[in-house]
Parts: C-alpha cells; sequence; structure tokens
C-alpha cells in the first residue's frame, strides 16, 4: 500500500515538472522609442520646466497580449498604463524637473509576464531658468451674496489672505482677485480693475469707488490637470504666459479649468477650478502655484 502511494505521488510530481518544464518561453514583447519628428528619442538636454514629448511604439510576442506600460524617473515610479491588444502607441509629456539628470526608463510588461525596456537621459539645459513657487490649497472665496465666507483675496501678502468686502475696502492697494457669479459670465474669478459690474456691490464700499483698483490678468490655459500638478517650478506657468492672450477675467469657470494669472506687481500663477456653487451666495475652490 506504501509502495503504491509512493509511486503515485511521485507520478503527479513527475507530471507537473514535465507541464512546467514544456511550457513555451514565446519570447519578449517590443518596445521602440518614436523618431519621427517632434519625439524625443535619445539622451537629450533640456530646460527646466520644458516638456518633450516621448512616443513609444508597442508590439506582442506574436502570443501573449500586451498589458502594461510602466514609466520610470530615477527608479521611481511616475506612471503606469493599461496597454491592451497586440500593438500600441502611447505619447507621454514629459517635463523636465530641476534634477541634474533624470534616467527615465519605459518597461513594457505582457499577460504572461515577459518584459522589455527601453531608456533615455534627461540632463539639465545650464542655461534654465526658473523660480520656487508657493502652493495654495484649498482657497475658497464666497460670491457676492455669500454673507458667511470672503470674496476677496490677496498673493501680495504671506501667507495669502481672504478679505470680506469691508476689510477688502480697507485693504486695496493689497486685493488680487475676487469673485462673483451671475447670469451673463456665470462664475467668475476677476481683479478689482477689471471693471466688474457695480450692482455687484452696492453702498459706500463699491469697487468703482475705490481709490487702488488692481488689474489682475488671466488667460485660459490648455495644461490638463496632471500638467498642473507636475508643476514644482515657475518655469511652466512662465513659459505659458502670454501678454497677448491675457483678458481681465476669468469667466465662465468650470471644474477643472486652468487659468493663468498674472498679478499687478508681475508675479505670475497657475488656477485649478475644483469645485463651484454657481449662485449669488454661493462659492468656489481652487487651487494656486504662484511665484514667491
Amino acid at each position: 500500500m506504501m509502495n503504491k502511494r509512493f509511486y503515485f505521488l511521485l507520478s503527479i510530481a513527475l507530471t507537473s515538472l514535465l507541464i512546467v518544464s514544456c511550457k513555451k518561453n514565446n519570447g519578449d514583447p517590443v518596445i521602440k522609442f518614436v523618431t519621427d519628428s517632434g519625439f524625443t528619442a535619445k539622451d537629450t538636454l533640456v530646460k527646466v520646466g520644458h516638456a518633450v514629448t516621448i512616443g513609444l511604439d508597442m508590439t506582442w510576442n506574436g502570443v501573449d497580449q500586451l498589458d502594461q506600460l510602466e514609466a520610470k524617473a530615477n527608479t521611481v515610479n511616475m506612471g503606469s498604463y493599461a496597454i491592451t491588444g497586440e500593438t500600441s502607441r502611447t505619447n507621454l509629456s514629459i517635463t523636465k524637473g530641476t534634477d541634474e539628470t533624470e534616467d527615465w526608463s519605459f518597461v513594457l510588461t505582457d499577460k504572461a509576464g515577459n518584459k522589455s525596456e527601453v531608456s533615455l537621459i534627461l540632463t539639465k539645459d545650464p542655461n534654465s531658468e526658473f523660480g520656487a513657487i508657493t502652493y495654495y490649497t484649498p482657497v475658497i472665496l464666497g460670491a457676492q451674496n455669500n454673507t458667511v465666507t470672503g470674496g476677496f483675496i490677496s498673493f501680495q501678502v504671506k501667507p495669502a489672505t481672504t478679505y470680506t468686502l469691508e476689510g477688502a475696502f480697507i485693504n486695496q492697494t493689497k486685493v488680487d482677485i475676487l469673485y462673483f457669479a451671475d447670469t451673463v459670465t456665470h462664475s467668475t474669478l476677476a481683479g478689482p480693475g477689471s471693471g466688474s459690474p457695480e450692482i455687484l456691490f452696492p453702498g459706500s464700499r463699491n469697487i468703482t469707488l475705490w481709490q487702488v483698483k488692481n488689474a489682475t490678468k488671466f488667460q485660459k490655459s490648455a495644461m490638463t490637470v496632471q500638467d498642473f500638478n507636475n508643476i514644482s517650478i515657475d518655469a511652466p506657468i512662465v513659459s505659458a504666459w502670454s501678454d497677448s492672450q491675457a483678458v481681465s477675467k476669468a469667466v465662465d469657470l468650470k471644474v477643472d479649468d486652468i487659468w493663468l494669472v498674472k498679478l499687478v506687481n508681475g508675479k505670475l500663477g497657475a488656477i485649478l477650478v475644483k469645485r463651484i456653487v454657481a449662485a449669488e451666495n454661493g462659492e468656489i475652490e481652487f487651487s494656486i502655484k504662484i511665484q514667491q
């Protein structure tokens, strides 16, 4: 009885070993840099805050479907992307940080766990110009009829300070941005010097009666939320700002909108809209990254 059991177990073990040993190695998937115009495909000198586009062409091994692409910078995971099918093209926008060098690697994995990798190095251009930023989040401003939350803010003082209408009137020289909502422009961020409707703040504290009305400027940005989150220095903001595209108000605001802003003192920032209660007694919540 004991011998039969021994031979039975040995048979199972040998069969399992045979199955494993006979499993085919179908090879690794293929990943290559796109070398077309406009793409970076080799070690490159890049200014801090400037973006490069990495294109990746990926192909299966003929048997195992593609599964995942992982991007790393100096061994730190910068993002994982689901890749499906037999072939795929992925374009990634990478903004150069302040590190002297960034060793970027891109690892492709298929459903069977087979992997392939390509890499390149981005080196900081010695001609880079950049400065530090201050990050404020959340910033909450009340609309014109909100009696609880102040609707005016100054970024000229440290830390940024929110005012009610009365406080803003006393600190006119410091006020950079105010929030209001109406049926024409809906949710709006503006500077005191933007020519906001007089009816918004009737009475002796009406903005039209202020002695100092700072003229803050705004510019709608094509940045994505991820682009905003990646901002760690002022270079991306400086590069994106254009005086010729500036307007006096950021109008018809929506969640995830990104607007660039220029204060009267010349400092630039980027605003990400997070939440809106679009009513005359409502409020807006946003994050802002602004030059120190």
